[in-house]
């Protein structure tokens, strides 16, 4: 468990519950003492085929096991007074009124591959204009479209689906609500009108009352009920829950404060951008994911560039010396190799023909150090290309947010030298500490930014520019190499 004190004004002692496919994580902010309180558990999903899965009950017990060991660091006489619950979107299960009728399914799992032909038959475009995302095998839909296809006993009149959101908030609460990030991530929400589709839901045979009646962000549920409230300790008594969302959300919440034209660029293992719009817009060449926000005047675009991140953990795990960034200079961004790790362009048909991770060329005598550069330049490359489709589309950027652990400021020196837009970086503490403020209705003028890095001379920024079409020219060229080494092996 770790602490970290903030300064400023506290209000109601609040707690965040994140589940994700690896890991529950509990975080408390004590408005007695300042102090961030946090305490993380792994898990470990199953896998069986297609399906990648947790255990209900054993996740309810990991859950329980986080909450109380974050709450012993509270101050003496301290307890908690407001949950939240943020989850991997995009995951669920199926219950009864009494009890589980299925695993969690992950957000990783691709069951939905398997029902790809029945909702191409409604129409890709159609439904990627109603519901903001085009096919992709972890979404919802196809999982449940897939799910229902081979066990038609699951369908009965008292059956209803929940979010991983959903569920603990039923474990804890008794209550079934939903939200509408969540079924709007899940490609089950006439976008238009934030809304579920209930006419998409009916063409696949769904009952239209399968999903539970979405709740306003941030609106009370109620207190923990006896079964759950057992199980933990005198903390959190007296504690209310209230309607969370999706983990994408609640990271561009405390990242942009909430703000729109601010693109949030989240660098982990995977790298998800996210910009809050005030207009769906026409989308051309990038096809963002687009889903409702919780500002009701707002809708949530989203792009990826796949899992760069995981290359660069890799790298570094495997070398001899750690690896440290070399000045960014003509000779040594010359001297790095072409890298293809990040998807450059977020649409179906880019993602299903993005590059299998490469590097071309001899590089053999490529030292850690300029490996990790042409890992990094090819992140940049493909980060500025997806933002530059955003604005080419309409949508309205007058900054960048970097967060997350791989926010280096190499990354933001580079970006701002490939785009016109202002970047900053959010270390991840800072973010979380606005996120619990803007939760307790703190005003805050702005997040705290990390120093600014380095800006480069006219000359290297053009270089930069250069390298990064020529970089496009050689991506384009061995698109389609994943699918060639897939349909082999």
């Amino acid at each position: 468990m770790g602490s970290l004190e903030k300064d400023g004004p506290m209000t109601a002692t609040s707690a965040l519950i994140d589940i994700g496919g690896s890991s529950v994580k509990v975080t408390i902010r004590d408005n007695h003492t300042a102090k961030m309180l946090s305490h993380e558990i792994g898990v470990t999903p199953k896998v069986e085929g297609k399906h990648i899965f947790l255990d209900p009950t054993q996740l309810f017990k990991t859950v329980i096991a986080a909450m109380n060991n974050c709450a012993e660091g509270l101050s003496s006489g301290v307890k908690v007074e407001k949950i939240y619950i943020s989850t991997l979107r995009q995951g669920f299960c199926l219950i009864d009124d009494e009890k589980e009728l299925t695993p969690i399914y992950l957000n990783s799992d691709t069951s939905g591959e398997l029902a790809r032909k029945e909702l191409e038959k409604y129409g890709s475009k159609k439904i990627y204009e109603e519901t903001g995302h085009w096919f992709a095998p972890q979404l919802t839909l196809p999982k449940i479209v897939n799910l229902f296809g081979h066990r038609p006993e699951l369908l009965k009149h008292n059956t209803k689906l929940l979010f991983v959101h959903d569920w603990l908030v039923w474990k804890l609460t008794q209550e079934k609500v939903t939200e509408m990030t969540l079924v709007s991530a899940g490609q089950m929400a006439k976008l238009s009108e934030k809304s579920i589709h209930t006419e998409l839901l009916e063409y696949f045979d769904i009952p239209v009352n399968l999903l539970p009646k979405p709740q306003k962000f941030g609106s009370e549920v109620g207190a923990i009920k006896a079964h759950a409230s057992a199980e933990l300790s005198t903390r959190w008594t007296d504690v209310k829950v209230f309607v969370g969302g999706g983990d994408s959300h609640f990271l561009h919440m405390g990242a942009s404060g909430n703000s729109s034209a601010k693109a949030v660029v989240s660098a982990g293992s995977s790298t998800p951008i996210s910009l809050l719009s005030s207009t769906i817009g026409t989308s051309t060449l990038l096809q963002p994911w687009k889903s409702t926000s919780f500002e009701d005047s707002m809708y949530f675009l989203e792009g990826n560039l796949g899992y760069p991140g995981s290359f660069y953990g890799w790298l570094s795990k495997n070398v001899a010396n750690p690896i440290t960034t070399d000045s960014l200079t003509i000779a040594n961004i010359t001297k790095a190799p072409s890298v293809f790790g990040s998807c450059n362009m977020w649409n179906e048909e880019k993602w299903q023909s993005r590059p299998a991770f490469s590097i071309l060329g001899d590089f053999s005598k490529s030292s850690s150090n300029e490996l990790a550069l042409g890992l990094m330049l090819d992140y940049s490359f493909a980060l500025a290309n997806q933002i530059s489709a955003l604005k080419n589309d309409g949508f309205k950027i007058e900054q960048i947010i970097f967060t997350g652990g791989g926010a280096s400021p190499q990354l933001q020196t580079i970006l701002g030298s490939l785009l016109d837009i202002p970047v900053e970086r959010v270390a991840t503490e800072n973010a979380v500490d606005n996120l619990f403020s803007l939760l307790g209705s703190e005003k805050r003028d702005s997040v705290v930014h990390e120093n600014y890095s380095e800006s480069l001379d006219v000359e290297t920024s053009e270089f930069l520019r250069s390298k990064a079409k020529d970089h496009a020219l050689l991506y384009s060229e061995i698109e389609g190499i994943r699918e060639v080494l897939e349909n082999a092996s």
